[in-house]
């Protein structure tokens, strides 16, 4: 059974050599959206918080700073090892094919497809910054949604959770290579803000 990030892997390279139709087949068919699905739990140490945490609590604009922290990771979610997928891939699949993989702007469940609870790389601290952490590069993880709404502002070491090593990015860099040739040959994107920003993000970062 293939991995998550392999079916979009699989979805990506099938909308750029055989079209949309074989791209939207392997995601039907293989990482369906199921409105009633749940992300998985993430288990927490910590007794629960007061007040209930949300996506959108977390929203971080520096593309660039972003893809620096997911380069340096591999793209890996540093609490799990589990390979994830540049953020403005999974948008890209959204926006071509939204009855097969929606985005939902509050990443609001039941709306927003499983994949980017589960494979959508995210950014969090390893020292929270209401924690006396600070917001540079150096105090930032690759991590999941999930992780990073079960956090909060607790520490890894109150939720008792591990760091794994970091990934290689030259072994697996989140699709953001084939996103990058994607939107070359598909210049007309570079006219959409966010795409552009995550495009010249990848590009800068990764040399490409």
């Amino acid at each position: 059974m293939s991995e998550r990030y392999e079916v979009i892997m699989d979805a990506c390279l099938a909308f750029s050599d055989e079209g949309k139709e074989a791209s939207q087949e392997i995601l039907r068919l293989r990482y369906p959206f199921d409105p009633l699905q749940k992300p998985r739990p993430v288990r927490r140490d910590k007794a629960s918080m007061e007040r209930k945490v949300e996506a959108s609590d977390f929203w971080k604009e520096d593309h660039a700073s972003m893809m620096r922290v997911f380069a340096r990771d591999g793209f890996m979610n540093r609490f799990t090892g589990e390979l994830l997928i540049n953020p403005v891939v999974l948008r890209l699949l959204s926006r071509e094919m939204p009855s097969v993989i929606p985005y939902q702007m509050s990443w609001r469940v039941g709306e927003i497809h499983i994949a980017y609870y589960d494979l959508c790389a995210c950014i969090t601290s390893l020292m929270p910054e209401p924690r006396v952490g600070s917001d540079a590069e150096c105090n930032q993880l690759t991590t999941t949604m999930p992780y990073v709404l079960a956090r909060s502002d607790s520490t890894v070491e109150e939720m008792g959770w591990r760091l794994t090593r970091e990934g290689y990015v030259d072994e697996w860099d989140g699709m953001s290579s084939w996103y990058v040739d994607h939107v070359k040959e598909n210049q007309e994107l570079r006219s959409i803000n966010y795409f552009n920003l995550w495009y010249i993000a990848a590009k800068k970062v990764l040399e490409l």
